[in-house]
């Protein structure tokens, strides 16, 4: 019921100014809206590159660190077999 409510609302403003725009009868500065366009959407391409740039250096840091649990105590383990005994394992 909210979203019919909205999205009927919204396409009958959106159709209300497309028809006083139509009538208007000034001339529209069409310089100031591509520049406006550019810089909107160069920043918003440098707030993703930014995220990704982030995203990426985390999931390195993550994969350098669950690495380096990883190596850990298999070199522990290779260096001292016989020092630590199996549990359920009789030393005989």
């Amino acid at each position: 019921m909210l979203t019919k409510r909205t999205l009927l609302l919204l396409a009958t403003g959106l159709l209300i100014g497309y028809a006083a725009a139509a009538q208007d009868a000034s001339p529209a500065a069409p310089a100031a809206a591509p520049d406006f366009l550019l810089s909107l959407l160069l920043g918003v391409l440098g707030l993703v590159a930014v995220a990704v740039l982030l995203t990426g250096l985390l999931v390195a840091a993550q994969l350098k660190r669950r690495g380096q649990h990883l190596i850990a105590p298999q070199l522990t383990s290779g260096l001292a077999p016989a020092a630590t005994p199996e549990r359920g394992v009789n030393p005989c």
